[in-house]
């Protein structure tokens, strides 16, 4: 490093310039050095925040500087509320499947099996009526129409979906 120093001048803005009186205050430095420490800050947290997404770490690790800090406590809260979120999810969706189970057997109980003879109409009726009713629901997801609990928000008389 050289001995050599620099003088600059600059003007600042008098937002700038109260803000730059205060820190120097608070740190009890003149206005001078606290520009030099401010700068020598700033460049240092830049390269810090230069390697925060570049370096390698390994779970549980202790990290190193205030940026890589943050980032590991962000990262662990995301990580918690994904964690909750997914228990959650998956609670939601065994409820589901065992919803749909027990509708599947409720149908097969209070449905009569199709003769054979009658099996190809039947089939076709309802390729016609199951494309029917992924139009309207795709129709209605569409609409936004859609409440929490999976009724229709508009129940306009003289609608089938």
């Amino acid at each position: 490093m050289s001995a050599l120093r620099h003088t600059i001048y600059t003007r600042l803005e008098p937002v700038d310039f109260r803000h730059l009186r205060h820190e120097a205050a608070a740190r009890g430095v003149t206005l001078a050095a606290c520009v030099i420490d401010c700068l020598r800050e700033y460049f240092a947290l830049r390269n810090e925040m230069a390697t925060a997404v570049t370096a390698a770490g390994k779970p549980g690790a202790r990290h190193t500087g205030l940026i890589h800090s943050l980032l590991a406590r962000s990262e662990e809260r995301l990580a918690a509320t994904m964690d909750a979120r997914a228990g959650e999810l998956s609670d939601d969706l065994r409820m589901v499947a065992s919803m749909l189970d027990r509708f599947v057997q409720l149908y097969l109980l209070h449905t009569p099996e199709v003769a054979r003879e009658l099996h190809a109409g039947a089939v076709a009726s309802a390729n016609r009526r199951y494309a029917n009713y992924r139009q309207a629901v795709s129709d209605l997801l569409a609409a936004g129409g859609v409440n929490g609990t999976g009724s229709r928000v508009d129940n306009s008389e003289g609608e089938a979906p």
